[in-house]
């Protein structure tokens, strides 16, 4: 919960100088979702437990569905143009106290490559566990009918958010360790799983507890917001804070585990 809390409280805290980077990419992963997809499948499986479309599912897990692939596909570009300079932001503040947006083009320069390179790997992986959560939960829906296909299909899919989680735990601390130590890929990534495993555990519980609270609010959200901009504006808060928790979580570990020292603790700029 140290981890949690600590993330959090650094997001409230410079929130003016952070939600501009992640506005953009967050407006798209909101359009990427179809509201209809979500609302068929809770009507599905709460209201009488009857079989979801496969691509309803999908579309529940993956913004690169049949609907908002194209919007999916700009908050990819936004990602890109956007994160390097999120990721230099974070970083100066953190190790060396300067809270400022001076200087961000060069760390743009700087963290492109490496942010690009870790977020494709981060999609194909994502990409690859929404193809098998999807299949999972549609084939449940096949075998059994009724309350026990809604119960199945939720522990399902929670377990499957927990195994997201924990692959995503292991390579947490790959993008700062490329960024902050300048390590070549494979040398950053093993230095990373070294750090990570000291703290295994509690990487996991802070990736996974925020997480299932994300996808149950989208959820509730499409189901008990009857108001289609209402709707959509507390979604992308919710992605918001998503997004921006992952991102500032890496870094919060990252100094945690390599037991370096975080200047922005000390110092008030």
């Amino acid at each position: 919960m140290r981890y949690i809390a600590g993330t959090f409280r650094y997001i409230f805290k410079n929130f003016i100088f952070l939600f501009a980077f992640v506005l953009i990419p967050s407006y798209f992963l909101t359009a990427s979702g179809d509201p209809a997809d979500i609302r068929a499948i809770i009507d599905s499986f709460v209201a009488g437990g009857e079989r979801a479309e496969f691509r309803e599912v999908f579309a529940f897990f993956s913004p690169l569905n049949d609907r908002g692939w194209a919007f999916a596909l700009i908050c990819f570009a936004a990602v890109i143009v956007c994160f390097p300079m999120l990721f230099g932001f974070i970083e100066k503040h953190m190790r060396l106290g300067l809270r400022t947006w001076k200087g961000i083009a060069g760390r743009f320069n700087f963290n492109f490559l490496t942010t690009l390179a870790v977020f494709f790997v981060c999609i194909a992986l994502y990409e690859v566990w929404a193809l098998l959560a999807a299949g999972l939960i549609y084939a449940e829906t096949l075998l059994l009918q009724g309350i026990a296909g809604s119960i199945a299909a939720l522990v399902t899919a929670v377990g499957m958010v927990a195994l997201l989680c924990y692959l995503i735990s292991t390579f947490l601390l790959w993008l700062p360790c490329l960024q902050i130590t300048g390590y070549s890929y494979m040398d950053a990534l093993v230095y990373s799983n070294s750090l990570a495993a000291r703290k295994k555990g509690k990487i996991f519980l802070s990736l996974f507890l925020p997480c299932a609270a994300g996808y149950a609010a989208r959820g509730l959200i499409v189901a008990f917001v009857q108001n289609g901009a209402a709707a959509f504006v507390i979604t992308e808060l919710v992605y918001l804070f998503l997004i921006l928790y992952i991102c500032v979580l890496m870094f919060v570990v990252y100094f945690d585990a390599a037991g370096e020292e975080r200047m922005d603790l000390n110092k008030k700029f």
